[in-house]
């Protein structure tokens, strides 16, 4: 990763806004409607090239591919790389995406906003069999999409965005193994083989972990601070023993985005990385 003594290199979240015609494509994929799967590759394999040549174009030091290979969303997009997963309708009042302090504290603001956007979220994802990973050739797509893009273009270095094993399909359910933390774990050592890939391919890779703040909004009340701790605690242990080897890395720990709407604990930062083994 490239340190710079003459300005600071600029760079952005990873995700950027997709273009219409791709946008097409992945409403149909998201919807399971047939689609000419040639001319989605083919769009897709464009649409990364423009993308690239316009960060380029403004300035940008550290640009990634805006993450448009991923056909659902930059954490549910696991389900399609990750075995042992099915999904089923979310029961009437029971959509994690719609709980949370702040939807009880701004109610009236959250059935407004519902009313005009519907929740994006309608299925849970529930985990009925061993996890493994399965998405090597989606993910090669991706890269070999991204190296051609760069080829042509000035900047200072590439970055590929993807989930952190706490934000890799959040709101799960498990089925399968002995306990929620075992699952955990075989999540972490499945998406390390997508890790490894990206640093293998040359990019830094960036693991965004959202759920790591927004969590809090979820648990506290009813459950304490402390409680919250140990939650983020044992998953930044995970994100650090599969990152392990995988360098150069960048850890994203944010409230803000499509997974934002709640609040963030005092000094999240500081507290999260305190109970991290590595800093």
């Amino acid at each position: 990763m490239k340190r710079s003594n003459d300005r600071i290199l600029t760079t952005h979240v990873g995700s950027l806004i997709r273009p219409q015609p791709l946008q097409a494509f992945l409403r149909a994929k998201q919807a399971g409607k047939p689609f000419d799967a040639k001319a989605y590759e083919s769009c897709l394999t464009q649409s990364v090239a423009a993308i690239v040549r316009r960060q380029a174009e403004a300035g940008i030091d550290v640009i990634s591919d805006g993450e448009f290979g991923k056909s659902i969303s930059w954490s549910q997009y696991a389900l399609q790389r990750l075995s042992g997963f099915e999904r089923r309708p979310v029961k009437p009042g029971t959509n994690p995406f719609q709980r949370g302090a702040d939807r009880e504290r701004f109610a009236e603001f959250y059935a407004e906003l519902d009313a005009r956007e519907e929740v994006a979220t309608r299925m849970d994802s529930v985990c009925i069999g061993p996890i493994s990973y399965t998405g090597k050739a989606e993910l090669e797509r991706d890269i070999d999409n991204f190296k051609a893009a760069l080829d042509g273009v000035k900047v200072e270095e590439a970055f590929l965005p993807v989930a952190a094993p706490a934000s890799v399909i959040p709101d799960r359910k498990n089925e399968y193994y002995a306990s929620d933390k075992e699952c955990l774990i075989a999540i972490g050592a499945a998406m390390r083989t997508e890790y490894k890939m990206i640093v293998d391919a040359g990019f830094i890779l960036q693991l965004d972990d959202v759920r790591a703040a927004v969590t809090y909004d979820r648990m506290v009340p009813p459950a304490s601070f402390a409680d919250y701790r140990e939650w983020v605690a044992t998953h930044m242990e995970c994100s650090t023993t599969r990152s392990r080897d995988c360098r150069p890395i960048v850890c994203v720990i944010t409230s803000a985005g499509e997974a934002g709407r709640g609040r963030t604990p005092p000094t999240c930062r500081s507290r999260i990385s305190s109970t991290s083994s590595s800093r």
